[in-house]
């Protein structure tokens, strides 16, 4: 008996220690069903994240191809401005070219009107013209016939004239 009473807590002990184990192996079921149940809501989550990584770099692909094609069109438009501006540019030189011709001509005819008239009556009106263009029409006349206008002139105006003829260049 005094055997017994000595294996007596032993048996206890393991009794115990039986029940701590299964508990503990419940536990670690119950742990275990709980890890896996959140390692497929992971998993779940992991696989939308991708399907929704994959959905977005698709939108985003086509939204560049599009800007891509904006981008050609803008740019081909761009061009077609370019050579507008270019055509406008040479056309505009060759009015200006055209323009000046028309006014060498008329100003060559008038030139020759003055040249042609009386000294005299050229004087007069000359007297009564603005500076700048009696300037262009006596610096296109011959130093003779500009001598016979400038005689029959006012001789204050003629010295004034003189002086500024000096200066003037005409613009051609």
């Amino acid at each position: 008996m005094k055997i017994l009473l000595l294996f007596l807590p032993f048996l206890l002990f393991a009794e115990v220690n039986k029940t701590k184990l299964i508990n503990c192996y419940e536990i670690f079921e119950q742990r275990r069903a709980e890890l896996e149940a959140k390692l497929d809501q992971i998993l779940e989550q992991e696989q939308a994240f991708i399907a929704l990584k994959n959905a977005s770099m698709n939108i985003l692909k086509k939204k560049e191809e599009k800007v891509n094609q904006k981008l050609k069109e803008v740019n081909a438009t761009l061009n077609k401005i370019e050579n507008i501006k270019k055509q406008n540019e040479e056309l505009v030189k060759k009015y200006q070219a055209i323009l000046e011709e028309i006014k060498k001509a008329q100003t060559s005819k008038l030139v020759q009107s003055y040249a042609k008239m009386r000294a005299g009556n050229a004087a007069k009106i000359i007297s009564d013209m603005d500076t700048k263009t009696a300037l262009s029409i006596l610096s296109k006349l011959s130093p003779k016939v500009i001598s016979k206008i400038f005689a029959k002139m006012d001789p204050k105006k003629a010295a004034s004239l003189t002086t500024k003829l000096k200066k003037y260049i005409p613009n051609q």
